[in-house]
């Protein structure tokens, strides 16, 4: 039998459950990285074409030019990666941790395109309810893996109580 949480719904089938949490927009981040993913979309496309115009010159210079352009352009690239990962996160309006047997999922998603995190339940501590950063976490060996910042702190520790109850039922929380 599911719970019934303010805010959070459950989803179970027989292969897995899913735990829908809600987060709040945070505007202004996301206003400012919306800002910076546009400024690097027209500066990554304005290399290219620069790129291209140069790779197609003619001038005796043209190849090692666009080497040097094209290495100019993989940092630029991985910023990219990076702004569109904070964008993602910060437009995302809902979280969502599928439990499946063997394996833990952590998923912040926009539309297909979301931040999806898996991890290995064989690793993974049981849950718990971090004061310093206001969320639900749990350990994966020496990382801390936090989500559902957005939630209250009651409907957080009931979640917390049901999903250790349910995947770790020898768990004593005074350990």
């Amino acid at each position: 039998m599911l719970p019934s949480i303010e805010n959070i719904q459950f989803e179970e089938n027989n292969e897995r459950l899913k735990v829908v949490l809600p987060v709040k927009r945070h505007w202004v981040y996301l206003v400012l990285y919306s800002v910076m993913l546009l400024t690097w979309v027209g500066m990554f496309v304005f290399g290219l074409v620069f790129i291209w115009q140069t790779a197609f010159s003619g001038e005796r210079f043209a190849f090692v030019f666009t080497v040097m352009l094209l290495v100019l352009l993989y940092p630029l690239y991985l910023l990219g990666r990076v702004v569109w990962g904070q964008w993602q996160y910060y437009a995302a309006s809902r979280e969502i941790l599928f439990v499946h047997n063997d394996m833990l999922i952590v998923r912040r998603p926009v539309s297909i395109f979301g931040i999806t995190t898996a991890f290995d339940r064989a690793h993974i501590t049981p849950f718990y309810y971090s004061e310093k950063h206001s969320s639900l976490a749990f350990d994966y060996g020496h990382q801390h893996v936090y989500f559902g910042r957005d939630l209250p702190t009651d409907p957080a520790g009931r979640l917390i109580g049901y999903l250790n109850a349910r995947y770790y039922p020898h768990y004593d929380e005074e350990d």
